[in-house]
């Protein structure tokens, strides 16, 4: 099947994204423009866009460890050329990695290392990373999967940075530089003004905006919007999202931006209005809801980050951390509660039996609930910590999106280490 087959596939929804994982595994090239490509390895690294000027290669992204020597491979395939810049949209590792690579690459040629662009707050997210490495590699094993993983920090920061915009002019080629804040407070998209293509960074990532990731630092659902309008403003012929498969043409480039803001815009418009007449995050998180036809569409499935997370993070950002319950100000130690709580149903295996009996029935939440509580009255108790892990499993059975799964599974599998001690 050809690319522009799968595409359509995809565009429609009858293809999941993990098919075009599999079809770009080999490193695949997506021609952009003449000059211009993008490569991709898999929808969870970041896409490598290489723009050939008369001074060099201009690089936008740059892989994550496990993919930057293919990435590489794949555009000295194209083009043997010195890499003159590397333009960093942000400071994830997925991003930034293969810098390691391509500065080796310059050394063994005998090369000046290439230029590092970005805006200023990557060279601050990589010291954070490094400040909380042990957290970090904590976090990133949980949420994929990969207990032990070690956090890869120390890559190379930007050589040059800026704050709101930066004009390029390398080799003939015009590259404009916007920060906005989304994902992460580090942001860059960029855009070829007289090619009208536009590099979106993870601004678009082809699922639903990852604006509340449950064990990360605060995220901009607002200005993600405000920087998907400002894209949309600009009118782009090819869209090149921060993962996956290039969108051309100004309509679909368009309605792919506007659908993302409009989201956003929603979620942001439903939690401030119910934040401004003095409703608690319980009542908020039962009021707010993304309307169902954003959720239908193919670029927009809730597959990795959960809308629910979302307005999580819009609360915190506008309200702090208390969630006005009282019990939450100064709460009880979870152990003791727990304990009064499993005293008061006759003992921590009723609490475990009814969370057994609530899953049952469709009730997962309460019914994980439940089961923590039961967890945490009787820690050492085999046949409590089954029903636990029992409970948790149905829980991430009905969970859709991957971070949901993913941090509940941390648990769960803590609950049947626990059942087998």
């Amino acid at each position: 099947m050809t690319q522009d087959a799968l595409f359509e596939r995809l565009w429609n929804g009858s293809a999941a994204m993990e098919e075009w994982t599999a079809a770009v595994s080999h490193g695949a090239i997506t021609h952009v423009a003449e000059n211009i490509i993008t490569v991709h390895t898999t929808y969870f690294c970041g896409s490598v866009t290489a723009i050939r000027t008369s001074e060099g290669l201009v690089l936008i992204d740059t892989a994550k460890p496990e993919t930057a020597q293919q990435t590489l491979d794949v555009i000295r395939s194209w083009d043997d050329a010195p890499i003159h810049t590397v333009i960093f949209t942000h400071g994830h590792i997925d991003h930034t990695s293969g810098i390691t690579v391509i500065d080796a690459e310059a050394e063994r040629r005998g090369l000046p290392r290439p230029r590092i662009i970005a805006h200023r707050n990557v060279a601050r997210r990589m010291q954070r990373y490094e400040d909380t490495h042990g957290f970090n590699s904590l976090v990133q094993g949980q949420q994929f999967n990969k207990p032990g993983y070690v956090y890869p920090i120390g890559q190379r920061r930007p050589d040059e940075v800026y704050d709101d915009r930066m004009s390029l002019f390398i080799g003939g080629e015009q590259i404009d530089l916007f920060h906005g804040r989304g994902e992460t407070d580090d942001a860059t998209f960029v855009w070829l003004p007289e090619r009208r293509v536009l590099a979106s960074g993870d601004f678009v990532i082809w699922v639903f905006p990852n604006a509340g990731n449950p064990r990360k630092v605060q995220r901009y659902a607002a200005e993600w919007a405000a920087a998907l309008r400002r894209m949309e403003q600009l009118e782009p012929a090819v869209l090149i999202p921060g993962h996956g498969p290039v969108v051309f043409g100004e309509e679909r480039a368009g309605q792919m931006l506007r659908d993302g803001a409009e989201a956003l815009e929603h979620l942001v418009r439903e939690t401030l209005a119910l934040l401004n007449r003095g409703a608690t995050l319980d009542e908020i998180l039962r009021g707010v809801k993304v309307p169902a036809e954003y959720l239908a569409k193919p670029y927009l499935l809730a597959k990795y980050d959960d809308p629910e997370f979302l307005v999580r993070g819009i609360y915190h950002f506008y309200a702090g951390w208390f969630d006005g319950n009282a019990a939450h100000l100064k709460p009880a130690q979870t152990a003791e509660l727990a304990a009064e709580l499993a005293g008061l149903a006759g003992g921590a295996d009723k609490l475990a039996e009814r969370a057994l009996a609530l899953a049952g029935q469709g009730q997962a939440r309460l019914a994980v609930e439940l089961a923590e509580l039961a967890g945490a009255a009787m820690p050492d108790d085999g046949q409590i910590q089954a029903i636990r892990a029992e409970v948790l499993r149905t829980l991430i059975g009905a969970e859709s999106s991957l971070m949901g799964k993913a941090f509940l599974a941390v648990y769960e599998r803590e609950a049947t280490r626990r059942s087998k001690a």
